[in-house]
């Protein structure tokens, strides 16, 4: 069972708002494993959307906003100028059979979602023993 996503960034100098659609793994288990192996290749924050379309290449571009009908989750990414810069992320949950969005976690800086979402390595390691 696939569990679609829709990534929007917005606030990134000199870009406009960016919004792409992936199929599966839009959990945010899988949102956050998304954000990191961005994270990991991007020399600055304000390329973050580049770093992540380049880690992600199943990501399809949307025109807008507008989540496809399938979209189970939807990812808000805005760029923070002050008073440092920073990555802050929003995310919403559509229940399956509803049309209506229900937010899932506030704004968070976006390396505070990955430590809550993400288990750490030797979590992983310890669990699988």
């Amino acid at each position: 069972m696939t569990t679609p996503a829709t990534y929007s960034f917005s606030g990134f100098p000199g870009q406009p708002d960016r919004y792409l659609y992936l199929h599966h793994d839009g959990y945010p288990t899988g949102a956050a494993w998304r954000f990191a192996a961005a994270l990991r290749i991007c020399g600055q924050l304000a390329e973050f959307p580049a770093c992540f379309v380049n880690t992600q290449p199943g990501c399809i571009p949307l025109a807008g906003p507008d989540a496809p009908a399938d979209a189970a989750y939807r990812y808000r990414v805005e760029f923070q100028r002050q008073p440092n810069a920073e990555l802050q992320v929003q995310v919403w949950r559509r229940l399956p059979g509803s049309d209506s969005w229900m937010p899932r976690c506030g704004a968070m800086p976006l390396k505070a979602f990955i430590k809550r979402f993400l288990p750490a390595p030797d979590q992983c390691r310890s669990a699988s023993r």
